[in-house]
């Protein structure tokens, strides 16, 4: 019996954007697009009549735009997700966004492994934030941050950074590599390359370096 697939709604004024998104997640076995619209009123209206796995959504769009519809749609809709995926990336804005409840943000720049890694992440639950948002996040929180503290979290891969949050949040080696799938041996290898790179030197300083810069409560 083949597995019912997941379903995104994507909304974006280019229709070219839309239709190379669609182009692009088409290729993925198990996602199904299952509708796309031109602004934030045609979402709500869109999702009112089926409510999607992920709504992916631009910012800027005539009329009702991503923030309020999205707005409107979480206070509808508490469980849904969505990722936004837009030009801006002003702190604020995507502070805002978070405090809504959004589950990922991306900018238009961000690659096509990062966009399909951020869309796994999140239909499994998770958040996503790239990396040039979360160093934006994390120099306005830190006006004073060191600007070699700002590149050495840039250096991090989406692995690396995966397993730093779940470092933060108190998990064990052995509860990473259950949750991610990954053997004992490989997250202490990906621990061992993620303190080389941001140069400390245990758990502690790890944390407290997180903390520091925005990535870590």
């Amino acid at each position: 019996m083949e597995k019912e697939k997941l379903k995104i709604i994507l909304a974006d004024d280019h229709e070219i954007l839309l239709d190379s998104l669609e182009g692009l997640l088409s290729k993925e076995d198990d996602l199904e697009i299952i509708g796309k619209v031109n602004s934030g009123l045609e979402l709500i209206e869109r999702v009112n009549i089926s409510v999607p796995d992920l709504c992916i959504v631009d910012m800027d769009m005539p009329g009702m735009n991503g923030m309020v519809a999205s707005e409107k749609l979480l206070a509808e809709y508490p469980d849904i997700k969505i990722m936004i995926l837009s030009m801006h990336s002003e702190t604020s804005l995507i502070k805002n966004m978070v405090k809504l409840g959004i589950s990922g943000y991306l900018t238009k720049t961000t690659d096509r492994d990062e966009f399909i890694f951020a869309i796994r992440q999140i239909l499994k639950g998770k958040s996503y934030f790239s990396n040039k948002i979360l160093e934006a996040v994390a120099k306005d929180d830190n006006p004073n941050a060191n600007q070699d503290d700002l590149s050495k979290i840039g250096s991090l891969s989406d692995r690396e950074r995966e397993i730093v949050q779940l470092v933060c949040e108190g998990l064990t080696n052995k509860q990473i590599g259950d949750q991610l799938f990954l053997s004992h041996k490989t997250i202490d290898n990906h621990r061992t390359n993620i303190m080389r790179k941001l140069e400390v030197h245990n758990v502690v300083e790890l944390i407290r370096f997180c903390i520091r810069n925005g990535i870590a409560d």
